[in-house]
């Protein structure tokens, strides 16, 4: 009966070791195997407009695969009166198991579209936008910053051609989930 007290620590002292390895192996790794699944209205404030600051608003998607798209509309207030923008995006993301979130914005074909109010090409396309993020745990608000300014290039989506830079564009974003 000693000896079989004895070897009882080891049989049950190994799974439990082994247990704990696979716990700390599992919070180690870099990404969450799925993404995030959804449609969220966001607004906040960003500096894009060399003129003048403002106010944007949009709705973010997002699909498992890590891809996603953004449509809103940007409000600058100046002294000229101020301007009204829309605003189209698509991206790529990869969010972290702590919920970060990072957005890359691949041109062609991503990057952010820029037009007048009747559909008009204002811009062309810009070679990034907001590069991180985080969800909360329950999946149900998100918030989305550029982080450090973000430098800008305006880009001829027909040419490829640099139309202007710099753009220094720092935006901060919050929202919550619609579906």
């Amino acid at each position: 009966m000693k000896g079989n007290m004895k070897k009882l620590p080891a049989l049950v002292g190994a799974p439990v070791i082994a247990l704990f390895i696979m716990v700390v192996m599992a919070s180690a790794g870099p990404a969450i195997p799925h993404g995030i699944n959804g449609e969220y209205a966001v607004t906040g404030f960003s500096s894009c407009d060399p003129t003048s600051p403002g106010i944007m608003e949009g709705d973010y998607t997002f699909s498992n695969d890590g891809t996603g798209s953004f449509s809103g509309f940007g409000r600058n207030i100046g002294a000229s009166g101020g301007s009204f923008i829309a605003l189209t995006a698509d991206f790529h993301y990869t969010v972290t198991k702590e919920g970060r979130i990072e957005f890359q914005y691949p041109f062609p074909p991503g990057g952010v579209k820029v037009f007048t109010p009747d559909g008009k090409t204002l811009l062309q396309t810009m070679n990034g936008g907001p590069s991180h993020g985080f969800i909360s745990p329950d999946g149900k608000t998100i918030t989305i910053t550029c982080g450090p300014p973000v430098y800008l290039k305006v880009i001829d989506p027909d040419s490829g051609a640099t139309l202007f830079e710099p753009v220094w564009c720092v935006t901060t974003l919050a929202g919550m989930r619609l579906n």
